[in-house]
């Protein structure tokens, strides 16, 4: 209807809407909180890289048990001739093994990632109490219960899930892309920059 009420704009949108901040002193101490689990830290991205490469190694060997095994058993078989079926056999227990690898490596890190989280969340949760503690009356009367509980229960969640999940998800993409990569150009340089010049 003309000259009805203005169109809504989503919530957060707008020229006046609130935009998000990266903290830095937040950042700091989130990094000093995670540094006391260094060694785990180091075996979860030393499992990461080895599940991104097992991802890509048994995507490229696809092709290769085609093109080296399947490939010539079926040419024996139209010419007549018993197919040999032992390489091919000994290829797939091979690409088993390293999947197995791979599934190890995924499991480990989420269960570690896990536990770094749980600890990290204890530790924010110690550290909020502690502070709480020395807070004037004044800031209890003025903030209400909910929001006070909110910082222990959501604000505290979001960051185990950021710990638990994005960080590591963010280390997944980038080993994996970068695996994609030097696999692509391992298999032909023009295809990959044909590649490159389309996605861009």
């Amino acid at each position: 209807m003309m000259g009805g009420r203005p169109p809504m704009r989503e919530p957060g949108m707008g020229p006046g809407a609130p935009r998000a901040k990266l903290d830095k002193k937040a950042a700091s101490r989130l990094i000093k909180l995670l540094m006391q689990y260094k060694f785990r830290l180091a075996v979860v991205f030393v499992c990461i890289v080895i599940s991104a490469v097992v991802n890509v190694m048994v995507s490229s060997a696809v092709g290769t048990l085609i093109d080296s095994y399947i490939a010539p058993m079926v040419a024996d078989a139209d010419a007549g001739l018993m197919p040999n079926f032992t390489p091919l056999i000994k290829a797939i227990i091979t690409m088993g093994i390293v999947c197995l690898f791979g599934v190890a490596a995924n499991y480990i890190y989420n269960i570690i990632m896990v536990s770094v989280a749980q600890g990290t969340l204890k530790n924010v949760r110690d550290s909020m109490f502690s502070h709480m503690q020395t807070l004037p009356i004044k800031y209890f009367d003025t903030h209400s219960h909910g929001d006070i509980m909110s910082h222990y229960t959501n604000d505290a969640d979001t960051l185990r899930q950021m710990i638990s999940q994005s960080i590591p998800q963010l280390f997944n993409s980038i080993i994996s892309i970068s695996s994609v990569f030097f696999a692509m150009l391992s298999i032909s340089v023009y295809l990959t920059v044909f590649v490159l010049i389309t996605v861009f």
